[in-house]
């Protein structure tokens, strides 16, 4: 697999900090990551979303542990959205965000660095300026938190990459909105227009649009390896709710993932400026682009509307057939 290499540290690594609510998608992305040796992951920052923080730390330090990557450092970050907090998740992944599975002993939490999320990724972008890609899989209540604390936070991102949001109107949470983005509007709101940095966006729309048939979650799942027992362990209670609501295998981290690891799987896109809907009593969490950019704002937002799905399926299948 051939993919263009850019802006990667003397040592020939491509720097990440990795923003998750794991989640069982977060943990398919982040096993992508780890099974690139062209990167190197600066920090796992977790926050709230997919379930509890206590839950999503609880679940990061499982993933690592069991792949015996507990080398990589994990943060703890925000507990609450900036200014409304949902109850809880919508409980796609379980009420524990990684499939309720009992199967898998609790990890050390003592492995959780004692610096904040936030303060760790504004400490991490200052030692490396120019050098990170930011990718975020869940709300970005740390990426906001990050920018309001350093206003330049921004401008030191080599990149920024996000699963969230939806332009179209389709929602997975509400009828009109994005978990990831409705989950924490404001935050959503602070990133797309105040970040000065190149931003890569992968809606729920997307996701939609890039579903595979179910043949291709099996054969995944068929690998003897850590991996995909690992993974099939985690999606043993909810894979029959799964197929009953969706007619093809829907993934959503793991594209954004994909992207970082090779741009050549992004096919189509659009550069845009977008906002989030934050006071409209039916639309609250959507995008909304401004299409023949009216405010005359920079257009830094690559809105990607088409993936390369063979290369992303040959970046999942590595995955599953080089782990013990």
């Amino acid at each position: 697999m051939s993919c263009t290499r850019e802006h990667q540290e003397k040592s020939g690594k491509k720097l990440l900090i990795i923003n998750v609510d794991p989640g069982i998608d977060d943990a398919q992305a982040i096993l992508m990551a780890l099974a690139d040796p062209s990167v190197k992951i600066l920090a796992l920052c977790v926050h709230h979303g997919n379930s509890s923080i206590d839950n999503t730390t609880t679940n990061t330090l499982k993933l690592l542990t069991e792949v015996n990557r507990t080398d990589v450092p994990v943060f703890r970050g925000c507990e609450h959205a900036l200014v409304t907090q949902p109850a809880h998740g919508d409980d796609y992944f379980g009420k524990d965000g990684f499939g309720d599975y009992e199967g898998l002993p609790q990890p050390n939490l003592d492995l959780v660095q004692p610096e904040h999320a936030v303060l760790a990724m504004i400490r991490l972008v200052n030692e490396y300026p120019g050098e990170i890609t930011l990718v975020g899989l869940g709300p970005l209540t740390n990426l906001a938190m990050a920018h309001r604390l350093d206003p330049d936070f921004s401008k030191k991102l080599k990149d920024c990459f996000i699963m969230g949001g939806n332009y179209k109107g389709k929602g997975n949470i509400t009828a009109s909105a994005e978990f990831n983005f409705h989950f924490d509007v404001e935050a959503a709101q602070v990133v797309l227009s105040e970040f000065v940095c190149q931003i890569y966006i992968f809606t729920w729309e997307l996701c939609i649009d890039s579903a595979m048939p179910w043949e291709v979650y099996y054969n995944l799942r068929a690998m003897p390896t850590t991996n995909s027992k690992l993974m099939k362990n985690l999606e043993l209670k909810l894979l029959d709710r799964w197929k009953k609501s969706k007619v093809r295998y829907t993934i959503c981290d793991e594209l954004a993932m994909a992207a970082v690891l090779c741009q050549q799987c992004m096919v189509e896109w659009q550069d845009v400026s977008a906002e989030v809907e934050c006071h409209g009593q039916l639309t609250r969490g959507q995008v909304v682009v401004d299409w023949r950019n009216r405010k005359n704002k920079r257009q830094n937002i690559r809105l990607v509307t088409k993936m390369d799905m063979e290369l992303v399926q040959k970046l999942l299948m590595r995955v599953y057939s080089e782990s013990g």
